[in-house]
């Protein structure tokens, strides 16, 4: 189960790696950066589906979404290695 939950662990901090630089993104074209918008709704659109599959795949091993909420928030509060909205 140990690697189960690694795979978790890895799929939720790309996910949280991706939000982050999706929200960075987003504040560009707010600050009149347009021409990034076409790579937002693309990494919204994945973070989306990531995050779908990670919920999907966590019911069918046993976990609780409960549970990967907490680990999502977890991770979202730890510093990532990149975040660069390039």
């Amino acid at each position: 189960m140990t690697t189960g939950f690694d795979e978790f662990d890895n799929r939720i901090r790309d996910l949280v790696v991706q939000e982050k630089e999706c929200n960075g993104l987003f504040e560009e074209i707010k600050n009149g950066k347009g021409e990034k918008s076409l790579r937002y709704l693309a990494l919204r659109d994945s973070c989306e589906e990531l995050r779908k599959e990670i919920f999907r795949s966590a019911k069918l091993a046993g976990l609780t979404r409960e549970r990967i909420k907490m680990e999502i928030r977890e991770a979202r509060n730890q510093p990532t290695l990149s975040t660069n909205a390039k």
